[in-house]
């Protein structure tokens, strides 16, 4: 074990993984523990979103994930025996599909991504307590073998889950309730007569059976294999599996089979679990030198799968601030703005998967939507967000917004397509121009956008990139040191509904933070100067 580093981990979930594999890329000394002797092999959870497909992209992992697991063709829903109707999963407008990835795989594929980066998972490790100086945090370790240690560092993240050591010596409340309801996981084989692809939920109204819900989600590793989760509405079953950490396959039968369709076997479970759910969320996401994270922060209702992938979303937002802090690149005050930006978004998916469990509960049941696949999550109003173009339709992206895609952009010698979202993030603030015309206007056009350039580079350095892209017909001299990309298909116009001249900056979490029609260098130093990027 190390006696310093930049940046304590504490926690090697998927949360933590993803934050110390973006720090690791961006040159920060990232010190990961965690206090289980090695990975585990649960598939806790399943779901991961389009928007967390384009995470795994940014850290280069999302062909291995989607290799790994099973694509969601749709969701059907039966009630009392019977089908009582679903929905097909189509990705239309959107980057990827619903994809069924296995918890286990996630951690893997990350922790794989970690030691690309050089770095390491010490397991057997516990975080005891810590204090915070002015300049740094003295966390006291205990060691696989009971051994004290204590490790410096400039700052500390607390991903260790609902239970969280950080937000407790933090002082920070977790806010919220819990279901009375008993709920239990199985990882088992599955025979029936029903098509691999879609999530099954299958209710029933007879109170006389011990289930009043289950969910049954495809896993990889063979045509039989699902996740079956069920809510528990008899209150004697309850308190039986109450004193089981684990039930067995023939526990499981007894409870499970009853709301499956006629004929269906189960065998070779894996692994189970009885738990219960809470809505939780911390009033804040960290204090100080400190900062929590994923389930730490906030936990909620399975339902519809938000619980890793909105995790996954804090840990992304929080990376590059951290690079840049710690890089000297920008002012301490920018991760103030990790917990003004995620933490709304929390209490946002805490109260909607609490209505969709109230809904489950009640048996009405609500198919997802765009909704739930994440890409909608922005940060306007975010006070290291600025606009400085005219009004745009509320339609048409925005500071704050995601990044929308644009496909069918070429470039000169290249036989293919190019996708926009190929040259944004991995760690850099990247400025895209628009131009679309021609002669003295184009001139025009150019220089403001080689002189936003220019301040970009010379305030970020290598943490920062420029794009051009033209509109059709519109033909800039060559420059070697700015990509050149063409709207060939009008895709890129389209999705912006800006006009020529118009610049944006998109931050490293693939967010828009600035967008100006008449770029300066002074205009972008004033955005950089108020998102705490330059002194």
């Amino acid at each position: 074990m190390q006696d310093n580093t930049d940046v304590l981990i504490v926690g090697a979930g998927p949360v933590g993984l993803l934050l110390a594999t973006e720090l690791r890329r961006d040159g920060i000394d990232a010190c990961v523990i965690d206090q289980l002797p090695g990975r585990t092999f649960f598939c806790k959870a399943l779901g991961v979103t389009a928007r967390t497909l384009e995470i795994f992209d940014d850290i280069g992992v999302a062909d291995a994930a989607i290799d790994a697991g099973v694509w969601l063709t749709g969701i059907e829903t039966w009630q009392d025996g019977a089908p009582a109707g679903g929905m097909q999963v189509q990705p239309q407008g959107l980057p990827y599909g619903a994809l069924s990835l296995a918890q286990f795989d996630t951690e893997r594929l990350l922790e794989a991504a970690l030691h690309q980066h050089g770095g390491r998972v010490d397991y057997g490790w516990t975080l005891e307590r810590f204090s915070e100086t002015a300049d740094d945090v003295l966390a006291r370790l205990r060691g696989p073998d009971g051994e004290a240690h204590t490790l410096r560092c400039r700052w500390l993240a607390g991903c260790d889950g609902s239970h969280s050591t950080v937000r407790a010596q933090l002082n920070l409340p977790y806010e919220g309730g819990r279901y009375p309801q008993t709920f239990a996981l199985a990882d088992v084989d599955v025979d029936w007569a029903l098509p691999r692809g879609p999530m099954y939920r299958f209710n029933t109204s007879d109170s006389s059976r011990a289930v009043s819900s289950l969910a049954a989600v495809p896993v990889r590793g063979s045509v039989r294999r699902y996740r079956l989760s069920v809510i528990v509405s008899s209150e004697e079953v309850a308190a039986r599996l109450a004193t089981v950490d684990a039930p067995d396959l023939d526990q499981m039968r007894l409870l499970m089979q009853p709301a499956l369709p006629d004929g269906t076997q189960l065998s070779n479970q894996r692994w189970s679990s009885v738990y219960r759910v809470s809505h939780r969320i911390a009033p804040s996401y960290g204090h100080g030198r400190a900062f929590i994270a994923g389930d730490a922060a906030h936990i909620h209702p399975p339902v519809g799968g938000q619980g890793m992938n909105t995790g996954l979303q804090d840990a992304h937002n929080l990376a590059w601030k951290l690079s840049l802090v710690a890089r000297g690149l920008a002012r301490a005050a920018l991760l103030d703005s990790y917990s003004d930006e995620r933490r709304p978004v929390g209490l946002d998916v805490v109260e909607s998967t609490t209505r969709a469990m109230n809904n489950v509960l009640a048996q009405q049941t609500a198919l997802p939507g765009i909704r739930e696949t994440q890409v909608l999550i922005g940060y306007r109003g975010s006070p290291i967000v600025a606009d400085d173009g005219p009004p745009l339709a509320a339609e048409l992206p925005a500071p704050g917004d995601r990044l929308p895609d644009a496909n069918g952009l070429t470039q000169a010698y290249v036989g293919h397509p190019v996708r926009l979202h190929r040259r944004i993030g991995r760690g850099r603030h990247v400025l895209i121009g628009y131009v679309d015309a021609q002669g003295v206007q184009l001139d025009a056009q150019l220089a403001a956008f080689a002189d936003a350039s220019r301040a970009l580079h010379a305030a970020l350095g290598s943490a920062s990139a420029s794009l051009l892209i033209a509109a059709p017909g519109c033909t800039p001299p060559r420059d070697e040191t700015i990509p050149l990309l063409t709207d060939a298909a009008g895709a890129f116009a389209t999705a912006f509904g800006a006009p020529g001249g118009t610049v944006w900056v998109v931050r490293p979490d693939g967010h828009i933070g600035w967008r100006s029609a008449q770029p300066s260098a002074q205009s972008l130093d004033t955005w950089l100067t108020q998102s705490h990027i330059l002194a």
